[in-house]
């Protein structure tokens, strides 16, 4: 055992003899194996120290009082037993499961409401709205002031001059002023249950006022005593109820006895230490309320557990976790790259130490003796990083505290950080994983014998083993399953069947693992297209370029390793710079998607009496406002398969002027707002009769089967401003020609009634059954001509009904599909009359025809969320009820999203306003549906100042009545960005882009150092053969600036692409539900171009520097080296 040890102490002598030698070659690679540790424990610190700071935030908000737990629980009869039984349940789970977030507690009971009456008048009891209870709590005399009488004296058993039991107690002032009572006076609590004591009496011997309004201790009284009074769920609303305290002893031990059927409520307030509660425990303490709660419940009867501190902690616990789910994931990406980083450095070493190796191999070294001080020496380096790396992270993560992201959450100080074991095992993680990286190139190379060392400096021709055995194929594979589970799924965070947020831990590495992968499969055509352009192009290239151009394609591995990591940088870079900009944009778009316009009224009610009003010119009438839209919004019903139908929203907007006031996004749709708009034009609409101008009366000649007494004949009527009207011309009990005539206007008195704006158009004519429990019997009418009598007396006759080409059956209801309409030989002077002849149907139904043009059915948008919930497809034709009316309506697009419109959710159908209006309105009796919002458009040039007397006026003077009006400037000054959220991200972009700018120096430096040491035997040979040092510098410039540029271009290109596609599915608000609309990336180009010229410079520098080292190199000492 001895000898071993001692073997192990020599080797590991020798090793870090070794290592200390070669420190120039390994300092990159500590630098990165400590980074990766750095960058691992730092998720955890990090994110700790983001959770202290939300956890201080949320109780803040939340403040002292409303953290307090409240607890309560009825409980008869009561006496001392009783009590004792109750306390020690309570108190025993409260200490097993709550003591350390306590401060202590407070324990109180108060008795059933007692009938309130003056001594002597116990008979009359319960008549008046007198009520009282009787309570005892502790420390009473402590936390009051008495205003009046004296402290409460010790509990005596004392009956009055009656033989009654009198009761000591003490009340508020405010109390006794309510109620008429002074000190001495003496009141009678008569039980509303029968008890073996009518009633007792007590004496008033003092009133008090509180000393302390704000201390939390009176939150007894007002949260459990008084609570239920002020609800109004003990006595009803309007009782006055009078508090009589006395000493706990008096209450068990003279008033429970006395009473044994009365009950007890008792109560206890716990005082929350908020100080014990830290972002370790926080999650521990909620679940501990909650376990509190439940076993509580389960064996008291009425028990309840009031407090705000398990909501404020389980939002808190919600939106910590959101926001790291996204966090995480880009340090997910940044671990990744710096571990890819490691394995690059680390091959470059190796590579270095190749020929030592081979001589080591022609001595008798074995590979597992070769192996083995690369294990010790990247074992040591591992070990060093996972001891350091977390201190490093804990003081850089402090440190943020100064920056302005943090400045004004941490007040200017150190941020709060916690190196704990979980940070400890994220950077033990991270050092076995650099590790690993460490000793893979280590392998291969203790394998490699001296010919095959000197074959490979002749030409390298071996693969790397991800190309060789397709691992960077199937990585790039398992990321495109990946991405289609996330698309099934539609967010990384969702909400599961119990309406917790949960997420799938796998699906946090898949930006990193598409990243890897795609930049590792686009590298296999890396020396394909370099030997295409070499062969293509050699002829008519500068030699330093060609050179360069056959070197990169002869030995590409070096070169893709540089390129490789270039394209992971500038790809996190794309990536991580486009959060913050993203996040900012997409709180100004969810506002925008909910406002719609930019100002939108909704629940819009136009006037039903005085004169009818234009509903587009009653707004446009004010200054500085461009287009007005209304817009049609009510909930329907797709009936077209289902008895019961499909609840669906209709939108029903005007497409001439939709597009010019909407709020819309390209990526709504598959096409353009106005192509959508354009869909839902009707060329063919109904038209209807127009009347004359100055008409006064409308008539109709018609004829019925037979006397129908009770049912009516009723025109329906629009006027110039689209409101529709219904006018009952006269019961149809004649069965002989008759002209059933009614006045348009004189009739409709304004201050009762609407009154319509003229030209008028007849919709419709319809018959209907009046009495509402009577049933419409099948039957016909014929109709001659309608008429309509103007104001000097002149007859016009409308329609002579010669031929019934253009009247229509109304298919308003189902059992008007089978009327019907004839062309008929009779007639008031025999020339003819339309027939209309209905089936059996519903009271106050209208069953009629209408004339003009037959609609065909209406174009609609559907939302793609109708389509996957209801099965329906494109070009469909469907029968949505709307307002109680059958409307026939063909799909013509779908969209995705569209403003205001909750798409994840719930289903929707738009549709031009114009035709659902006729269409539901022509067959309604009563009143009309309307544009219910108004979505509206004001000029470009409108100030503040002008917009605020606008909205002003429109609030306190608009035209109609209104639910409410959403302004988008005003709802955009209230965007409120969750400061803790801005200033992570702002921190993370720091952590990125400075991974980002470090590791690609030093790679760069470190690739340029191994590769001009590599060659310079290389660079004298060329020499020899002709070459200038200017054509050699050439070869250097084009090596160096193909792998930067190349890497760079394809890198961000990557990079946005990977974000425009994935970036959409990580946006969630902070309940876990996906945001509307889906986030559109927005790349923080100011820091992420700093950071590109930042690397730039560092490139530049070190090109330049190689340059000049190649320049005075001596053709003579390199000749002489021979192989090193």
């Amino acid at each position: 055992m001895k000898n071993v040890i001692g073997r192990f102490v020599t080797t590991s002598i020798m090793v870090f003899r070794r290592s200390l030698a070669s420190w120039k070659l390994l300092s990159s690679v500590v630098l990165g194996v400590l980074l990766a540790s750095v960058v691992m424990s730092s998720t955890v610190i990090f994110f700790d120290s983001l959770r202290e700071i939300a956890l201080k935030s949320a109780l803040d908000k939340l403040g002292e009082h409303d953290a307090n737990i409240l607890v309560q629980t009825e409980r008869g009869p009561t006496n001392t037993e009783e009590y004792h039984r109750v306390i020690e349940k309570v108190e025993d789970v409260v200490q097993n499961k709550l003591s350390p977030y306590l401060n202590g507690l407070t324990s109180a009971g108060r008795s059933s409401t007692f009938f309130l009456t003056n001594s002597g008048y116990e008979e009359g009891a319960g008549r008046d709205t007198r009520r009282a209870f009787v309570a005892y709590i502790p420390d009473l005399s402590q936390r009051i002031t008495i205003r009046d009488g004296m402290e409460l004296p010790n509990p005596v058993y004392a009956t009055d001059r009656d033989g009654v039991v009198l009761l000591e107690a003490t009340t508020s002032t405010e109390a006794a002023k309510k109620n008429g009572l002074t000190v001495g006076s003496i009141v009678s609590l008569v039980p509303y249950w029968t008890d073996e004591v009518p009633f007792v009496r007590v004496k008033i011997v003092s009133t008090f006022d509180k000393a302390d309004e704000d201390d939390s201790y009176w939150r007894l009284v007002d949260g459990i005593f008084m609570s239920s009074y002020k609800r109004g769920t003990v006595s009803g609303e309007g009782f006055e109820t009078l508090p009589l305290y006395m000493s706990q002893d008096a209450y068990m031990k003279i008033l429970g006895p006395l009473l044994k059927d009365m009950g007890t409520t008792y109560g206890w307030l716990l005082d929350v230490d908020l100080n014990s509660l830290t972002a370790s425990n926080a999650s521990t303490a909620k679940n501990e309320i909650l376990l509190t709660r439940q076993a509580l419940s389960a064996e008291l009867n009425n028990f309840s557990l009031i407090t705000e501190l398990d909501s404020s902690l389980e939002q808190y616990d919600s939106r910590i976790l959101l926001s790291k789910l996204q966090m995480f994931v880009v340090l997910i990406m940044i671990t990744v790259i710096v571990l890819y980083y490691v394995f690059s450095i680390s091959t470059l070493v190796v590579d270095q130490r190749k020929f030592e190796i081979s001589q080591l191999r022609s001595r008798g070294a074995t590979s597992f003796q070769i192996l083995a001080v690369f294990v010790l020496e990247g074992g040591t380096i591992s070990l060093v990083a996972l001891i350091f790396g977390p201190l490093i992270a804990a003081g850089a993560i402090g440190l943020l505290g100064y920056t302005p992201s943090f400045s004004d959450l941490s007040g200017g100080g150190l941020l709060p950080v916690r190196v704990t074991a979980f940070a400890y095992g994220m950077s033990a993680i991270a050092g076995i994983l650099s590790f690993a990286v460490l000793i893979i190139p280590a392998v291969h190379a203790s394998k490699v014998n001296v010919a095959a060392q000197r074959s490979a400096l002749i030409r390298n021709t071996q693969q790397s083993v991800f190309q060789k055995y397709y691992i960077d194929v199937g990585l790039l594979f398992l990321g495109i399953l990946l991405f289609r589970q996330l698309m099934e799924q539609g967010s990384l965070a969702v909400k599961s069947a119990l309406g917790d947020v949960a997420f799938n831990q796998v699906m946090l590495v898949l930006p990193a693992l598409i990243l890897l992968a795609l930049a590792m499969v686009l590298l296999r055509l890396f020396p394909v297209v370099l030997n295409m352009v070499g062969r293509l192009f050699s002829s008519r290239m500068p030699v330093g370029l060609i050179l360069a151009i056959w070197q990169m394609s002869r030995n590409p591995s070096s070169y893709s390793r540089l390129i490789l990591l270039i394209i992971l940088m500038t790809g996190l870079g794309i990536f991580a710079a486009s959060f913050g900009g993203t996040l900012d944009r997409s709180f100004q778009d969810r506002e925008l998607y909910a406002v719609g316009s930019d100002i939108r009224i909704t629940s819009v009610r136009f006037n039903s009496v005085g004169r009818s009003r234009s509903m587009t010119e009653a707004y446009e009438n004010y200054k500085h406002i461009d287009t007005v839209s209304p817009v049609f919004r009510y909930s329907g019903l797709d009936v077209t398969n289902k008895f019961l139908g499909e609840s669906v929203t209709v939108l029903g907007v005007d497409p001439a002027t939709f597009g010019e006031v909407a709020l819309y996004r390209d990526d709504y749709s598959d096409v353009s707002l106005q192509e959508l708009l354009s869909q839902l034009e009707q060329m063919d609409r109904p038209q209807g009769i127009q009347l004359p101008d100055d008409a006064r009366t409308l008539g109709v000649l018609v004829k019925p089967d037979r006397s129908r007494p009770s049912v009516a004949l009723a025109a329906r009527l629009r006027d110039a401003n689209g409101r529709y009207f219904s006018y009952e011309l006269g019961m149809l009990d004649s069965a002989s020609w008759s002209l059933k005539e009614v006045e348009i206007f004189q009739n409709r008195r304004p201050w009762r009634r609407l009154s319509p704006a003229a030209p008028l158009t007849l919709v419709s004519l319809s018959v209907l059954e009046t009495n509402p429990t009577g049933t419409l019997t099948s039957g016909s009418i014929l109709i001659d001509s309608i008429k309509a009598r103007t104001g000097w007396g002149n007859v016009d006759n409308l329609e002579s009904f010669s031929d019934i080409n253009g009247w229509h059956i109304l298919k308003n209801v189902p059992e008007a599909e089978m009327d019907q309409i004839v062309l008929s030989q009779q007639g008031a002077k025999s020339d003819g009359s339309l027939l209309f002849a209905w089936g059996t149907g519903n009271p106050m139904v209208a069953r009629g025809i209408y004339p003009g043009l037959q609609l065909a059915p209406i174009p609609a948008l559907a939302s793609q969320s109708f389509l996957s919930n209801s099965g329906h497809s494109i070009d469909d034709v469907l029968t949505v009820s709307v307002g109680g009316h059958h409307t026939k309506i063909i799909l013509i697009d779908k969209f995705e999203y569209f403003p205001t419109l909750n798409t994840k959710e719930e289903s929707f159908l738009i549709t031009g306003l114009e035709p659902v209006l006729t269409t539901t309105n022509r067959g309604i009796l009563r009143g009309g549906i309307t544009p219910n919002e108004i979505w509206i458009s004001t000029d470009d040039s409108i100030e503040k100042s002008e917009r605020i007397k606008l909205m002003g006026s429109l609030k306190e003077d608009g035209p109609f009545s209104y639910g409410n009006i959403l302004d988008k400037q005003e709802a955009l000054s209230l965007i409120t960005i969750d400061p803790l959220v801005r200033a992570g991200w702002r921190s993370l972009l720091l952590i990125a882009f400075g991974s980002i700018l470090i590791l690609s120096a030093i790679g760069f430096v470190s690739h340029s150092y191994f590769s001009f040491r590599e060659r310079e035997a290389q660079f004298a040979l060329l020499r020899t053969i002709g070459l200038s040092k200017n054509q050699l510098m050439s070869l250097m410039w084009v090596e160096h600036l193909s792998v930067v540029v190349l890497g760079m271009i394809i890198g961000t290109l990557m990079g946005e692409r990977l974000g425009t596609v994935l970036i959409p599915f990580m946006g969630s608000d902070d309940i876990g539900i996906s945001v509307l609309p889906p986030l559109i990336m927005q790349v923080n180009w100011s820091g992420l171009l700093s950071t590109y010229l930042s690397m730039g410079v560092v490139f530049a520098m070190v090109t330049v520097i190689s340059v000049l080292v190649a320049r005075k190199i001596s053709l003579n000492r390199l000749l002489r080296l021979g192989e090193k």
